[in-house]
């Protein structure tokens, strides 16, 4: 069974949505402290994990946005980003593809779905680099956290601080995941940092709603090549569906998008 299929958005559509988003506002931001890169294949690199706010006519969104920069321009293929956006409770709410620049730039940012649900955010992104043989790949720090909740049915209320909750803080400390009966780990995977890798079953919440789990491979295919990665870029607007399963990782509970959205500096 083919496991992920992609939807594209038409060219009209495209310019359609670059005119709406266009007119937005950015209302508010918290952002990481940069992550630093040591010196791979000659180049260095920092990458920031953001929560973005914007006011649409159609209401008020968040997004996690990375924010990556290179020491000098470097070539095709060799910096790449995902903006996650999790929520409170360690779930993966929304999240980009992993994006690599498709041409000679120093920077550029990534940015996940906006999202409209009213609730805490953090951001805490991910970043591949092309290190001559493959790539390097790094999480950067969390962000603080953005409350985005209804104070009446016309005002919106920002929260922008650096405390933690209890359960996030708990999930930065845990150093292993749970495992199923098929033998795959499972839970968020803002406990990579500690762990040292993501579980197999990424802790999320679908389309419609649903809390289940992704599976690590099919968030992120595995590449090797620059031409790996620059096929697995697509133009912005693409949509990439996954399934959202149950813990055990066989039984299919629901779907997620991750959306193909940058812009170079």
């Amino acid at each position: 069974m083919n496991k992920r299929k992609t939807k594209k958005v038409s060219t009209v559509m495209i310019c359609i949505l670059s005119l709406f988003l266009a007119s937005s506002t950015v209302l508010a931001n918290t952002a990481s402290s940069p992550y630093s890169t040591p010196k791979i294949k000659g180049h260095t690199y920092t990458f920031t994990s953001e929560v973005w706010t914007r006011n649409f006519t159609t209401g008020t969104t968040a997004e996690a946005v990375a924010s990556v920069k290179a020491s000098a321009s470097v070539p095709n293929g060799y910096m790449g980003a995902m903006a996650r956006l999790y929520t409170s409770a360690g779930s993966l709410k929304a999240s980009s593809s992993m994006t690599y620049n498709t041409s000679k730039i120093s920077s550029f940012f990534v940015y996940s779905p906006r999202i409209t649900t009213k609730t805490t955010y953090y951001a805490q992104n991910v970043g591949e680099f092309y290190n001559g043989n493959g790539y390097t790949r790094y999480t950067g720090y969390k962000s603080p956290h953005l409350k985005l909740s209804n104070v009446n049915s016309s005002n919106v209320l920002f929260e922008n601080n650096t405390e933690t909750s209890e359960t996030i803080h708990e999930l930065l400390l845990q150093t292993k995941y749970d495992v199923n009966s098929q033998g795959d780990t499972y839970g968020s995977a803002l406990s990579e940092p500690i762990i040292g890798v993501e579980p197999d079953l990424i802790a999320a919440i679908g389309t419609n709603g649903i809390e289940g789990y992704l599976k690590a491979e099919d968030l992120t295919p595995k590449i090797t090549t620059i031409e790996e990665a620059l096929a697995q870029t697509q133009v912005n607007g693409t949509v990439r569906t996954i399934h959202l399963y149950g813990v055990e990782g066989d039984n299919i509970i629901g779907e997620f998008d991750v959306v193909t959205d940058y812009k170079v500096e």
